[in-house]
């Protein structure tokens, strides 16, 4: 009796791997890719860090205030009742108070700014009652309960010089980009992206702006994987639409796998008469997988050619987008050196 061929559109297939089993495969078969290049900070969005990052300065430089409010030495806080300490002057982040706080006196400060010499403390601003003579702020009343050193943010409070900021693998988020700033560093090594060939296959495929004839259809999931790999930042080579011709494609995946460190197609992977993607990287590469139970999405193709990986979508668009999320993209920051959690 003839073995009943697996579908698509089954529950099951007793071939297929499992999500986790697919994930794992990939990931235990990527190297990340050879490169480094040195960027300035206004081009490393998005990017891998090369080597690890280190502060040239203490996070905060100086001792400031982590509040509005008024320096203070601790030996004039009350231990009871009230006590009245007089206004000298002002600190505001980058324009410090120049002089030195005594006994009994006390600076208006700013969040952020240098705490003066002779203060050790922040009374905040809605603890404290203000006195006005001649309609200007001339001293304020403070009450007990504070502490000593309170709102205070001592040099190397966030980290220290020396201290690795960033390590190498780690994307460069928006967030980080604003770390390097904040200590002045404005150049440092990243990878390289990887670059990434891709095409259609099918007959029935036709470019957009091209006279569809009966039975043809746009070519949209070039479209689809150019938009996703352009939102990744990588390099793309975009190779067309190759017809359901077993040499031509064949043609077409040696020559992507020459320029590329990634090859991805879509169609043709599944198993139809015309689908030729499996059987090619049998002959020329290596396939490490085609079927995975996962739906949309089982007919997905992964494997070598050489040294260059290949993902083989499904040609239904919503598979290929699945797929790629769920396998391509992370197989991507892998490839690029990014550090798994």
């Amino acid at each position: 009796m003839t073995k009943k061929q697996i579908s698509c559109c089954d529950e099951f297939d007793p071939d297929s791997l499992s999500f986790e089993q697919a994930l794992e495969r990939i990931q235990q078969s990527i190297q990340p890719i050879k490169g480094k290049k040195n960027v300035s900070i206004r081009e490393s969005a998005g990017h891998i860090l090369a080597e690890d990052v280190t502060s040239p300065l203490n996070i905060p430089p100086f001792i400031n205030s982590a509040m509005d409010g008024y320096a203070v030495n601790a030996a004039d806080l009350p231990q009871s009742g009230e006590k009245t300490l007089k206004i000298t002057g002002k600190s505001f982040a980058g324009v410090p108070f120049e002089g030195k706080l005594n006994a009994g006196e006390t600076v208006r400060i700013m969040t952020g700014a240098v705490v003066p010499q002779g203060a050790d403390t922040v009374i905040m601003q809605e603890h404290a009652e203000v006195i006005n003579k001649a309609g200007q702020a001339h001293s304020i009343k403070i009450s007990c309960g504070h502490q000593a050193k309170q709102n205070i943010r001592n040099p190397g409070d966030d980290f220290f010089a020396g201290d690795t900021i960033i390590k190498a693998g780690e994307r460069l988020s928006p967030a980080k980009l604003g770390l390097l700033a904040s200590v002045g560093i404005t150049e440092f090594k990243v990878t390289r992206k990887p670059v990434v060939a891709f095409f259609s296959t099918g007959d029935e495929l036709k470019g957009v702006g091209q006279t569809l004839a009966p039975g043809e259809i746009y070519d949209s999931n070039r479209y689809i994987l150019f938009g996703m790999l352009q939102k990744m930042g990588v390099d793309c080579i975009d190779m067309g639409v190759v017809p359901d011709i077993k040499d031509e494609i064949e043609t077409t995946l040696k020559e992507a796998a020459k320029i590329s460190d990634m090859v991805i197609t879509s169609g043709g992977a599944s198993v139809g008469e015309a689908d030729f993607i499996k059987i090619i990287l049998d002959e020329i590469g290596e396939v490490g997988f085609w079927k995975i139970a996962m739906k949309p999405g089982r007919p997905l193709a992964f494997g070598h050619i050489n040294d260059t990986l290949f993902f083989g979508l499904p040609g239904n668009p919503v598979s290929a987008m699945a797929t790629f999320y769920q396998f391509v993209q992370p197989c991507l920051g892998l490839l690029e050196g990014e550090t798994v959690s």
